[in-house]
């Protein structure tokens, strides 16, 4: 059974809302908005970045921003401010509470609300958002009291934290993150010391064929990127939205920094994407875990969740994991770059239930609920040590063939991140995007 079949398809999943959202996404609010956003922050220390300069929300990475913007190599301490503590220790779960939980749609299993409600005689009540910008902006309005939000990003970390918009985290009631979550999450470059952050599901990018329609030895090419290059198949190639396929492009010819801001690196990736353009006319889109199935697509730029998605869900009648292959490309070469991502959970500020948050966040890191939330209804992967490559594909939940797509802690920690860039960057990497969709 399908997980969407427990709510039906009248609501946006992560994945649709991907689909529909255009070629730059939804508007980031601009930065005047976000310091309108935030409450009065006087009361904050006010500590030197990693360039030398104060700033009232962080210490450590780069500039562009009102708050740091964190980079692997210049990693973000959020401060505490006086006016946003942790809550204390040892505080009795609220009584009687409504705990509100903010997420994408189909991103949490329902058994877990309600076993949950059934543990702590309270009830859950979760709303869907379709996209995080439109997230933080209903955030912002100052109209709602949800207890804990999911699927936001580490590129939103800096306006969440400068907005007042998470609480910062008391690891006390969180034994499971504690014991559990892989080490590099208990102190990530975005949030360090996990102030006001935990990771919810990892992935990475890479690329998904069908091994029926695709003649091509992906896996067996000395940089698996090139199959974008060398003969695609016209009418049935499809690249990610956005800033991956420009990415792709200069991973490709082992560019590492990810996130530049020079104008003649997003150039040359432009110039390099308008040649598989040129040849192929690809279709852009996140569509993969359907389109493959069905045929749509035969090679798709992918994430790692959305290929396993496409085993776990939507087959169709008569064909089995066989037909489907992904690779990482560092997998392959471990000399050729790769993305990595994960998505977050934070207590907001906003609710009124901080204890019952700080247990229900808690209770995803717990091995059973977090693989049975993986394998049975998300398709994302929780990062936890318990979760390995051998046993899900021992237990059956991954067949060998898409092993590929389980994500190894010591190769997360190795991939390339996209974060969040200034203003001024972020424009260019739109425009590159907007023109390579235009055909120019």
């Amino acid at each position: 059974m399908s997980r969407h079949s427990e709510f039906g398809r009248s609501g946006l999943s992560r994945r649709e809302f991907l689909r529909r959202a255009g070629i730059t996404g939804v508007a980031l609010p601009s930065l005047a908005a976000i310091l309108a956003a935030c409450k009065d922050s006087s009361s904050s220390t006010t500590v030197a970045t990693a360039s030398g300069q104060s700033n009232p929300y962080g210490s450590g990475g780069v500039s562009g921003a009102p708050y740091p913007l964190a980079r692997t190599d210049a990693p973000v301490t959020w401060n505490i401010s006086d006016d946003n503590q942790p809550i204390a220790s040892d505080l009795a779960p609220e009584a009687g509470a409504t705990l509100k939980i903010f997420n994408w749609g189909y991103y949490l299993k329902p058994k877990i609300m309600r076993d949950f409600e059934d543990t702590y005689d309270c009830k859950v009540e979760l709303t869907d958002y379709s996209d995080v910008p439109s997230a933080f902006q209903k955030l912002r309005s100052g109209q709602v009291d949800f207890d804990v939000m999911f699927g936001h990003t580490p590129d939103y970390m800096g306006k969440m934290v400068a907005a007042k918009f998470l609480m910062p985290l008391n690891r006390d009631y969180l034994p499971n993150f504690t014991a559990n979550v892989w080490d590099q999450f208990k102190s990530p470059f975005y949030d360090v010391e996990a102030r006001y952050s935990v990771p919810y599901t990892v992935s990475t990018t890479g690329i998904f064929w069908r091994n029926d329609l695709v003649d091509a030895d992906i896996a067996g090419m000395e940089n698996p990127y090139d199959v974008f290059w060398q003969d695609p198949p016209k009418g049935k190639t499809h690249l990610l939205r956005n800033r991956d396929p420009l990415a792709m492009a200069m991973m490709r010819k082992g560019l590492t920094d990810i996130n530049t801001g020079d104008p003649a690196v997003i150039q040359q990736a432009h110039d390099d994407l308008l040649e598989v353009v040129n040849a192929v006319n690809p279709k852009w889109d996140n569509d993969d875990y359907t389109e493959l199935p069905q045929g749509q697509a035969w090679l798709h730029q992918s994430w790692s969740g959305n290929a396993l998605d496409a085993y776990v869900f939507y087959l169709q009648p008569g064909q089995g994991p066989e037909i489907f292959s992904y690779v990482w490309p560092p997998a392959v070469d471990p000399s050729v770059p790769g993305l990595v991502g994960n998505d977050l959970i934070g207590v907001l500020t906003t609710g009124k239930n901080p204890v019952l948050a700080h247990m229900f966040v808690d209770q995803m890191y717990d091995v059973a609920t977090a693989q049975d939330n993986f394998a049975t209804y998300t398709g994302f992967q929780p990062p936890l040590t318990a979760i390995n490559p051998d046993g899900l594909v021992a237990d059956g939940i991954v067949p060998p063939n898409l092993a590929s797509t389980i994500v190894k802690e010591e190769d997360f920690a190795k991939g390339l991140q996209l974060v969040e860039l200034a203003p001024e960057v972020q424009a260019l990497w739109d425009d590159a995007y907007q023109q390579l969709q235009a055909g120019v």
